[in-house]
Formats: C-alpha cells, structure tokens, sequence
C-alpha cells in the first residue's frame, strides 16, 4: 500500500514562522522568506493536485470517473459543454461554480448541469471519498486537432502537480498530442503518465503490445511511463458484487493505473516535503532564534495519535504554564478514553472553555517569554475557532479541535514560562 507521508509538524513550523514574523518591519530577503514559506504551507496542507487531459474522445473523463470512484463527469458525445472540473473531498457533496474574476458559489449536491449554466471558468465537485484527503482530479476540457483549444489546456495544466495525458489506442500518440506535450514544464513531465486508453477494444488490445513498446521508445523524458488501461472492464471488475472481481481489475490494467497515480502522487509531496523541511533547516527556524533564541526541544504533540504524545510528553521543569496546559486538557482526553461515545458539542465545549482561560491569563502577561508576545493572539483565535467549529457536523470539527489544542500545546512549549511569575493552575 502506498503511504502519503505525514506533513502537519512541518506545517506547524511554517505557521510558527509566519506568525512570528507577520508584524516584523519590511525587509527584502524577510519577504522572500515569508513567501516561500506560505508557498511550502500552502502546498502542504492541501491535496495533491491530479490533471486529467487529452484530445477529444480519449477518455480522460471517463478515467477521472474511475478513480474518483464515482460517475461525476459526463463522458462520450454529450451537450453539455464543462470548463476544467475538479473534484475534491468534502464531508458533504457539493458543486461551486468559480471564476477567475469574481466570488464563487456553491450549490448542494452534485449539480453540474445547473453549474454550466452559469458559464463558470471552472467548477469544483466536493465528495465524501477517503482518497480524495490527498489528490484532487482536475479534468480538464478537450483539445482539438487543428484548432486552438492546446493553448488552455496549457494554461490549465499550471494549476496540477501531476498529470495524465489521455491517448486514443486505436491511432496512439498522434504528432498533435506531441506538440502540444513538448511544451509542458519538464518538471510536470517527470511526474505524468501517458495513459493508452481503449486498451479493451479488440483492435487496441491485439496490437496493445506493439504499440506500447513503441511508445516505451518514443516517450524520452515527456513521462514518466506508459500505462495502457480498460477504463469500462476496470469500473466493471469494481461493480461486482459481493465484492470487486480483483483479477479483472489487474488484468485490464485499473490496478496498475491506480498504483502509479498514487505512487507519482506521493513522491511529489515527498519531494514538496524535502523542500519545506530544508528551508525550514537553513533558513526558517535560524531567523527565529534570532528572535526568540534556540527553539526549546520539547514533544511534538500529533493530532492523529494526541493520546500518546500527551502520555509520552514531559513539560520541562521551569515551564509552569505548559504544565498546567497540558494538565488541563489531559481531563479532556481522559473523557475521551473512559466513554464510548462523547456528544460533539459538549467536546468542543470543553475546549472553548479551556482555551478562553488560557487566553484571559496569558493576557494578564509575565508568564511567557516577551519575546513570544503574539502566542496570546493565538489563543484568541483559537476561542474564534473552536466556537465556529460548533456549528458544522460530522468528525471533522473534532479533528480540527484536536490540532487547535495540538498547535497551542506547541506555541506554549516553544515561548517557555517565566519562572518568576507563576500563577495558581488553571483546570476545567
């Protein structure tokens, strides 16, 4: 199984950066910096983003179907006429329509007839699938053979991280898909597949051996690799009931295709991490303890596994104040493991009320490094937050509540106390 690496500490250094320095006098290089940063942040904390593209007819659409797992984007000869179309997560199902120029706005369920009828630049499709926490499908609009219709895929394909560009099997890899490749960013090249779609046609697939070796030949550096696929058969083998015929997924190429999205998906948030994590080493967290002085080493507390890294976490002797954070919302998690089941708004409660007395007595001051004079702002924010989150459903508002606290936890261990102004504990 393929694993996405995990981002959120990087994204709380980010964060930690960005804010510590969001009030700092304008400077040069500091604005190079921030920039990097929120772009690093940015790229972290959002899926990956997956184009779908092609000429008209190659099945681009009918492919982006089969991994969303879902029969979203009309395919095969239809009237309704789509810009780029991407389909994201979101608890509930929903349709935005979007423009380049103006707000955008969103309509319940999956709406794209309605949706075309604004004449959108593009419209977002949010599912309730678990695979799409990391990638998100863009499929974008056809391109013709002799008209102009590349120069939008062009400027489309900017907005993806990686790519599968769509060929036709019955007449493969035609000098019109060349052209229009060979102008595509090496970068995106390396991480995008050329798909042969139609492979479960009779005529593709009796000479599918011979034309993927010659594309095996002819690709260079334009991809990464060569994947032939059944789109039809691989939605089929999934459809089966009691359960998916796997051999048949295998064999007309669904697993294969699948895998290699995911892997070239994987390695580009690896390789977006590698980025993040040096610039965080070489010039991020030195500017800090310019600031602040050498980042205390204290544990990282995860959103994913909280129960642990509270259990496993050792507040340093001359932090009261984490101490007495930690304390307090250790009763929480407490709660958490006697009961079976704990009613949402009650939990968020809970934290609200924590966070809004940590918020009035770090207002009071003298107990966290000056230094770390914005840390009080981030618990206000925080009430904000964790008040809003009472309004929406679902598990997602528990989650979010969890990393507030993990974040906070965080801010407290990094800013340190003051020693010399400690206050009575704080517990709820």
């Amino acid at each position: 199984m393929i694993e996405f690496p995990g981002t959120e500490q990087e994204v709380r250094q980010l964060e930690r950066f960005l804010t510590a320095t969001e009030n700092l006098p304008a400077d040069t290089a500091l604005d190079e910096m921030r920039e990097r940063a929120l772009a690093h942040a940015g790229r972290l904390s959002n899926a990956v983003n997956i184009g779908f593209a092609g000429e008209f007819g190659a099945g681009k659409s009918s492919l982006a179907n089969m991994l969303a797992g879902a029969d979203i984007l009309p395919t095969g000869p239809q009237h309704l006429k789509l810009p780029l179309v991407i389909v994201a997560y979101s608890d509930t199902p929903e349709t935005t329509v979007g423009w380049w120029d103006k707000e955008p706005k969103t309509y319940s369920g999956i709406a794209l007839e309605k949706a075309a009828e604004d004449a959108p630049d593009f419209i977002s499709v949010g599912l309730n699938t678990p695979a799409l926490q990391e990638i998100s499908l863009f499929d974008l609009p056809g391109t013709g053979a002799l008209d102009d219709t590349y120069k939008e895929t062009l400027d489309l394909l900017k907005f993806v991280d990686c790519a599968i560009w769509c060929t036709n099997g019955t007449n493969a890899w035609r000098e019109t898909e060349r052209h229009l490749w060979s102008q595509v960013p090496q970068e995106l090249r390396a991480n995008s597949l050329l798909a042969v779609t139609h492979a479960d046609l009779p005529p593709v697939r009796d000479a599918l051996d011979r034309v993927v070796s010659r594309l095996n030949k002819e690709k260079g550096d334009l991809f990464r690799s060569v994947v032939p696929i059944g789109t039809p058969v691989a939605v089929r083998a999934m459809a089966q009931e009691p359960e998916p015929d796997f051999a048949l997924w295998e064999n007309c190429g669904g697993q294969n295709l699948a895998e290699q999205v995911l892997q070239i998906a994987s390695d580009r948030r690896l390789a977006d991490l590698e980025a993040a994590r040096t610039d965080l080493k070489q010039d991020f967290l030195p500017f800090l303890e310019t600031l602040t002085g050498p980042e205390a080493e204290t544990p990282q507390p995860d959103a994913v596994s909280v129960h642990a890294a509270l259990e496993s976490a050792l507040p340093p002797l001359e932090n009261p104040i984490l101490e007495d954070w930690l304390a307090a919302i250790a009763s929480i998690y407490a709660d958490l493991r006697e009961s079976s089941y704990i009613e949402p708004s009650a939990f968020l409660h809970s934290c609200q009320e924590i966070v809004e007395d940590f918020a009035e007595r770090l207002e009071q001051g003298g107990e966290i490094d000056p230094k770390a004079d914005w840390i009080p702002g981030e618990f206000e924010k925080a009430t904000d937050l964790l008040l809003l989150l009472q309004f929406e459903s679902g598990d997602a508002p528990l989650k979010d509540a969890i990393s507030i606290l993990a974040q906070l936890s965080d801010n407290l261990a990094w800013a340190g106390s003051r020693v010399d102004s400690v206050q009575p504990k704080t517990g709820t």
